[in-house]
């Protein structure tokens, strides 16, 4: 039985041979750095070619069909679509406010008719008082003043309907007595006449008949003059007067009504300024302090702080009805409509997307964070169709609102485009040995992937770094002075998802080879490759 001899050890290596042999894998990476440079300055075209398909060549993607998502995708904050503002009502005399006595804590959920919040009233209650006794003082005022507004009333009406017609009455006596005596004596003057013309009255009795007839004439014309008189003087002069003694006191009653119509006011405000000092809830909700957003070291609503007439001092959000309050920059806002669905992610449940639908765009832009800044973006309400439990007022949330949507398109990852003048190309692999510029028309483009309209077969190999070859292959002239096209894709900016389920991150391109990494551009190709 043959056995095998043994194999023997080796002698370990000496501090000297270790130095030899680091030496020389030191020298023997920097040649294989090295020569790769050489080859690129060589500017042979094969030699590029086969440099870039070997294992260390370029990452590659394939151009294939699949359903095309273009998505708007920008911060906001969650808010209440139905936000019930909680105001203090109460008017107060200084300009400071008033102050706070007691408060709910914040984050109590409350139902409707429940205590909120409890201002100082002792200055309100002092004042009622002291216009209680005002409003006492009116009253009595107003009813003397209406009492004398009746009886001027009534002084009117009773010369109107009494007083002067008995006054006329008297002097239209007079006057008919003075007129049945004037006729007497007319006629006993006409009697004595003929006697006397016969000698039998004397001349002295004669000349007493006609003084009687004279005494008589004249009592006439002074009852004629007393009636003409109350008529046009006496009757005018008496309304007139009674007229200014009736507005006089219609006048002062209204003045007074007025005064006491003030006063009651007042004391109606006192009242409901009274009840305003204690407020409860108008409807059910979590209750938040209307604090400013960010913190202040002293916060605005406590106990014992002082609030303005018409400032917030809770708000109360239905957390059935939440909304994301979004800020879209204005190179993106013609994009995004009323009505379009959104795809929404909270930061405090990154693993629990939610759905909403965009509910308002605002017109104009939001105030700028810093003077300096000149970036505008324009507020969006997007309401969420089911609130998660735990969504609260004040986190911050990703929206992706959802503008265009194509169950089928020929994509291609928008690093793979390159443009030149207004054209744009991609660089087609076709073998290990063959690199091509092919020109494309390119259509939307959601930021990762943009659309081929023509240029491109499904299935074929384009390089994800076309700028870093562009001395190695062959583009067509570009003629001076071009603008660049209007319709250039974006750059990525966001983390990428999949177009196909945009719940999921997209996956990487394929590379081309076993560990292909992506190669560095010509301005820093002193630096190692990964």
């Amino acid at each position: 039985m043959s056995s095998t001899a043994p194999i023997p050890s080796r002698p370990p290596l000496t501090k000297r041979q270790l130095q030899i042999l680091g030496a020389i894998t030191v020298v023997v990476c920097l040649l294989a750095w090295g020569l790769p440079k050489k080859n690129a300055k060589s500017g042979s075209r094969s030699a590029a070619a086969a440099k870039s398909l070997t294992p260390q060549g370029p990452m590659t993607a394939t151009a294939n069909t699949r359903p095309y998502v273009e998505e708007v995708v920008e911060r906001g904050e969650v808010a209440s679509s139905s936000n019930v503002e909680i105001r203090c009502m109460v008017q107060s005399k200084s300009t400071l406010g008033t102050p706070i006595i007691e408060i709910v804590p914040e984050g109590t959920y409350v139902q409707k008719g429940d205590f909120l919040v409890k201002l100082d009233d002792s200055s309100l209650q002092a004042e009622l008082v002291q216009q209680s006794i005002t409003c006492h003082t009116t009253r009595a005022l107003l009813t003397e003043a209406r009492a004398d507004y009746e009886a001027a009333e009534l002084a009117y009406n009773e010369y109107e309907s009494g007083t002067f017609k008995q006054e006329l009455g008297v002097v239209e006596s007079e006057r008919f007595v003075a007129q049945e005596n004037l006729r007497r004596a007319e006629e006993y003057l006409r009697y004595s006449m003929k006697l006397a013309s016969k000698g039998y009255v004397t001349e002295v009795q004669l000349e007493a008949d006609k003084f009687a007839v004279e005494k008589a004439r004249k009592e006439l014309e002074n009852a004629s003059t007393k009636l003409e008189v109350l008529h046009r003087f006496t009757k005018v002069k008496t309304i007139n007067r009674l007229k200014a003694a009736v507005e006089t006191a219609s006048a002062k009653l209204h003045s007074r009504e007025n005064s006491n119509q003030l006063e009651e006011e007042r004391l109606k405000n006192l009242e409901d300024q009274l009840q305003n000092c204690h407020i409860t809830a108008p409807t059910s909700g979590q209750v938040v302090y209307a604090n400013p957003v960010g913190g202040e070291r002293d916060p605005l609503i406590a106990e014992g702080k002082l609030v303005r007439e018409r400032q917030i001092i809770i708000r109360l959000p239905d957390p059935q009805r939440m909304q994301v309050s979004a800020r879209i920059n204005e190179s993106r806002i013609d994009k995004v409509k009323i009505g379009m669905q959104t795809r929404i992610l909270l930061d405090a449940f990154p693993n629990r997307p939610m759905w909403g639908t965009v509910r308002a765009i605002s017109e104009y832009p939001l105030p700028s964070s810093s003077v300096y800044s000149t970036i505008k973006e324009y507020a969006a309400d997007i309401s969420i169709d089911e609130p998660e439990k735990g969504v609260r007022t004040g986190m911050t949330a990703q929206v992706a609102i959802e503008v265009k949507r194509l169950d089928e398109a020929l994509q291609v990852p928008v690093q793979s485009v390159l443009e030149r003048g207004k054209k744009f190309y991609c660089i087609v692999t076709h073998d290990e040995d063959n690199l091509t510029v092919r020109k494309v028309a390119v259509g939307s483009s959601n930021g990762q992937t943009v659309i081929i309209k023509e240029g491109l077969n499904l299935g074929e190999e384009v390089l994800l770094a076309p700028q870093n070859y562009e001395e190695e292959v062959s583009f067509p002239e570009v003629v001076p002075g071009e603008e660049p096209a209007s319709n250039r894709p974006p750059r990525p900016k966001l983390a990428s998802v999949d177009p196909a389920d945009p719940s999921k991150p997209a996956a990487s391109p394929r590379p081309l080879g076993p560990s292909a990494p992506q190669k560095v551009s010509k301005k820093s190709s002193k630096e190692p490759l990964p």
